[in-house]
């Protein structure tokens, strides 16, 4: 927030920043590396010519960045990501 002295009381413009149900979408991909792996701890069947460990490795990791592109892009939809605190924040001179 910006504050100067001698002024109104600075005011929160465009959407309010916090938490928003999607951001858990961002565990998925820890969930998947760290606890999936015991579940996939196997060489065989062989996917895409590698085994199923290393397929599942690779497979979170490209999963991660398409999960964490959808959080930004519903931020971005929403006007989180855009917005500097600059730009959410104004203040209102008196007149």
């Amino acid at each position: 927030m910006i504050h100067e002295p001698d002024s109104a009381e600075p005011i929160e413009v465009g959407p309010p920043l916090g938490y928003r149900p999607y951001h858990l979408l961002a565990f998925l991909p820890m969930l998947g590396l760290l606890g999936g792996v015991w579940f996939a701890n196997r060489t065989e069947p062989y996917v895409l010519g590698l085994p199923f460990l290393l397929f599942w490795i690779v497979m979170w990791v490209v999963l991660a960045s398409v999960i964490m592109w959808t959080i930004w892009a519903l931020d971005r939809a929403r006007g989180l990501a855009s917005a500097t605190p600059a730009e959410r924040t104004t203040t209102v001179r008196p007149r």
